[in-house]
C-alpha cells in the first residue's frame, strides 16, 4: 500500500481527471487499514521490525567496512548503502536482480542501494537477500579493486615518448 496525503484545499480533482498512482483505490485501503489493525495491535509486529532492522544494520554496517564503503542510512527495515561512485548502486542491483533479490537505487547520480524489504519478511528471506546483496557489492567492488590495481601497477609516466 502506498499513501500520499494532501490537504483538502488541493486535493479538488473532478471523477476522472486524475487516475495515477497517487490516487487510491478504496477496497485496497479498507484492506490495508484492516491488516494495520491486526498487525500492529500487540505490538509483535513492531517489535520483530526492530530485532530484524538491527539485523539488517549490523551486516550492512560489517558490509561497508570490508567493502570500504561509507555507513549504511536508515531505520528499521528501510536502508540506503552509498557507494563510492556515481552508477555503482545500479551495478548492485543489477547483479543483485540476477541472482534474484531486487532493490532500487536512490541518489542523484544512482550511488545509493535502497533496500524496503516488506515488514512480514521471513528471517530466513533477511539472511538470504544480505547474502545476495554483500556477493553483489563484492562483485562491483572487486572489478573497482581489479582496476585499480590493474591501473596502480603500470607507471603512470615511463619517461619515453
Amino acid at each position: 500500500m502506498a499513501l500520499t496525503l494532501m490537504r483538502p484545499e488541493y486535493d479538488v480533482w473532478r471523477p476522472g481527471e486524475h487516475n495515477g498512482t497517487f490516487r487510491g483505490y478504496n477496497p485496497a485501503f479498507v484492506t490495508a487499514a484492516r491488516a494495520l489493525e491486526v498487525f500492529w495491535s500487540d505490538g509483535a509486529l513492531q517489535a520483530r521490525t526492530a530485532v530484524l532492522g538491527e539485523r539488517v544494520r549490523r551486516a550492512l554496517v560489517e558490509m561497508a567496512r570490508r567493502h570500504g564503503l561509507a555507513a549504511p542510512r536508515g531505520r528499521g527495515l528501510a536502508w540506503g548503502l552509498p557507494l563510492d561512485r556515481p552508477g555503482a548502486a545500479r551495478e548492485v542491483c543489477d547483479a543483485a536482480y540476477r541472482a534474484g533479490l531486487l532493490l532500487e537505487t536512490a541518489g542523484l547520480q544512482e550511488e545509493v542501494v535502497k533496500l524496503l524489504p516488506p515488514l512480514t519478511v521471513t528471517d530466513s528471506q533477511v539472511e538470504r537477500g544480505l547474502a545476495l546483496l554483500d556477493h553483489a557489492v563484492a562483485a562491483v567492488a572487486g572489478v573497482r579493486e581489479r582496476t585499480i590495481r590493474r591501473s596502480d601497477s603500470r607507471p603512470a609516466w615511463s619517461g619515453r615518448r
